[in-house]
């Protein structure tokens, strides 16, 4: 049984969760295969948008999967894989998300490029409150979310609605459940207007910019907005 479908068409990738009947928990396979699909669209897809058949976009990992004969550093380096991926692709990923996105599924959330989420969808750091701490969260969520905010939700593992995903900027917008489907392809429309590389610059250059100092900033801006200037008269 097919557990993701991914198409691609036109530079936009779409990647559906297909295993509702799980709430779409990811397996080892699962992981391995969302991995493998980023790193090879990076050069053939400006947008991936990351979707779910079902109730829910993500529980998270499955639990009741069997462990890793590999042991615990094999079956973490699945979840870092996908990370990296992740983290490499130039393009700009969007996450439809409804119903409910615990663990690993609000992970996915949180590297998303953009998350539309609808109105009524659920959010929960759920692995302190299974008795392990979730670092892989905990790596990239202070770019995220503030210090205070984010020991708050990784503690108590405390579900949390929409509007504070909204308010703490874990999503970028809302939209009623009913239109969660047409909200992401206005969107995708929206983003097919620029020039892709336009889209992948701004998306480089933000995180660049996040880690450099703010006296240093005002500078490397006319350098790189001069460097894309002359790219384009050049051809």
């Amino acid at each position: 049984m097919k557990l993701i479908e991914f198409k691609q068409s036109d530079g936009v990738g779409r990647l559906v969760l297909q295993r509702a009947p799980a709430s779409n928990a990811f397996t080892s396979a699962m992981l391995n295969q969302t991995a493998k699909i980023l790193e090879t669209a990076r050069d053939e897809c400006t947008i991936i948008v990351i979707s779910s058949d079902g109730d829910d976009f993500s529980l998270g990992r499955d639990r009741e999967e069997p462990k890793n004969p590999g042991g615990p550093f094999a079956a973490f380096s699945e979840i870092s894989r996908v990370n990296a991926a992740f983290a490499a692709f130039p393009g700009i990923v969007v996450s439809a998300i409804k119903g409910r996105a615990f663990g690993f599924g609000l992970g996915l959330a949180m590297r998303s490029d953009i998350a539309l989420a609808t109105t009524d969808a659920r959010f929960m750091l759920d692995e302190v409150s299974l008795g392990f701490p979730p670092m892989f969260l905990m790596e990239v969520i202070l770019d995220h979310l503030p210090p205070k905010r984010a020991l708050d939700l990784i503690l108590t593992s405390r579900e949390f609605g929409a509007e504070e995903a909204l308010e703490i900027g874990l999503v970028s917008r809302l939209v009623p459940a009913d239109q969660l489907g047409s909200a992401v392809t206005d969107y995708i429309a929206t983003l097919g207007d620029p020039d892709p590389d336009v889209l992948k610059t701004c998306k480089r250059y933000l995180s660049e910019v996040r880690r450099m100092s703010p006296d240093a900033r005002p500078a490397n801006a006319l350098v790189e907005q001069t460097r894309f200037a002359q790219r384009t008269i050049d051809g």
